[in-house]
């Protein structure tokens, strides 16, 4: 099962990172694109402006200034984007298609300028793109082209950019959704095998393709993980043959001292209560040899065959009428706290000699005539349980 993805998650940050990526080069692209483009335009229209200009030169100096300004009036007869504007020496309008020299160009400047001017016979301003020059003979002449196509085949191309970056943004996301998705669909496929190999489940494997070829760099890791868990399960077998060969070897001398002196003790040899103190004493090394054999196959996720669903809150008022009698011997108070049921799915029997030592400590290191509280009650983190008493505890040095 694939975890969802949130964006505080590395495969979050991870997609948002892409996405951001993306976003600032379909940023700088439309900038950079835009901007080639209008560098182009202004290239192109500022050559048909030198060209026009060289033509009304060469005319000038070829003809009189009559009749270079009757082909200039002539040929802005025709409907075009270009404005013209021939000055005599002495400031008189000799041909063009403006009134008058404008106010902001008084200077000559020999770098291209962008005016907003009215043509003669036109409703309404436009902006052009003119330069200035001074003729032989102290001719001024003003040639600019109108920047209005200009305009629209840029505002069309940048249009045209903002939808594209849209498009390319919205497939960013998406490619970056599926990419993350992807990278935690993989990374939580071992999780989950790593998840049950903790819970005890050592035959778990993560699933990699069966192909000859080595993969990308999950399958090399699916690949070393599962190497080693099946490892591990090969040496956690060997353990368990080694503990039950060492169970069965300590059991079995143990079970003879035991029988030697039962027998001791009934032919009548040593002192009775030597010879039952030595076989209490062999049991409980016995009972010992037991648990500890069944505790550690328990933590190493062998022997749960003997877990089992049970109430745990009967368990502990069971443990608490079994204690009954030495409490009142000992005049310490008992309690039980326990949320009714309390189901839990464990080894009783663990469980049971847990809390009894437990409760044997309280009970033998407790304050006299303090009190002992059970308490088990089902919390988000599972099942919590406490033996608490009033005694002192135990000193830093032993914890």
């Amino acid at each position: 099962m694939t975890a969802p993805m949130r964006w505080r998650t590395t495969t979050g940050r991870i997609a948002v990172s892409v996405f951001l990526a993306m976003m600032v080069t379909s940023i700088v692209l439309i900038g950079f694109i835009e901007r080639v483009t209008d560098t182009q335009l202004r290239a192109e229209i500022t050559t048909s402006i030198d060209s026009l200009w060289h033509e009304i030169a060469d005319d000038l100096r070829a003809r009189a200034a009559p009749a270079t300004a009757r082909e200039i009036t002539a040929d802005l007869h025709l409907p075009g984007p270009y404005v013209v504007l021939l000055l005599a020496p002495d400031g008189r309008r000799l041909a063009g298609n403006l009134a008058d020299w404008p106010v902001s160009a008084k200077a000559l400047e020999p770098r291209p300028l962008t005016l907003d001017l009215q043509r003669v016979g036109d409703p309404r301003p436009g902006q052009f793109l003119v330069k200035l020059h001074r003729l032989d003979g102290g001719y001024r002449l003003l040639v600019g082209r109108s920047l209005e196509t200009e305009h629209r085949l840029t505002d069309t191309l940048r249009t045209s950019l903002l939808g594209a970056a849209g498009l390319a943004l919205a497939l960013a996301a998406l490619t970056a959704i599926l990419v993350t998705r992807e990278l935690a669909r993989r990374v939580q496929a071992i999780a989950d095998v790593a998840t049950a190999v903790v819970r005890g489940d050592l035959s778990r494997r993560v699933a990699v393709p069966a192909t000859e070829s080595p993969g990308d760099a999950f399958d090399a890791m699916a690949h070393a993980l599962n190497t080693m868990l099946a490892r591990t399960e090969v040496l956690i077998d060997e353990i368990r043959m080694v503990t039950d060969g060492l169970a069965h070897d300590l059991r079995s001398p143990l079970t003879r001292l035991k029988v030697r002196i039962d027998r001791l003790a009934r032919a009548g040899f040593g002192h009775d209560e030597d010879l039952a103190a030595i076989g209490a004493e062999a049991d409980g090394l016995l009972v010992m040899l037991e648990n500890c054999l069944e505790i550690s196959r328990l933590e190493a996720g062998i022997g749960r065959d003997g877990f089992a669903l049970f109430d745990l809150a009967a368990l502990t008022h069971d443990l608490a009428d079994m204690y009954a009698p030495l409490v009142e011997e000992s005049s310490i108070a008992l309690s039980v706290s326990a949320s009714t049921p309390l189901p839990v799915m464990a080894h009783r029997n663990l469980i049971g000699r847990a809390l009894a030592n437990l409760i044997d400590n309280a009970l033998r290191y407790g304050a006299a005539g303090a009190s002992i509280a059970i308490t088990a009650h089902d919390t988000p983190a599972g099942v919590t349980i406490s033996v608490a008493d009033k005694g002192p505890g135990i000193a830093a040095s032993d914890h």
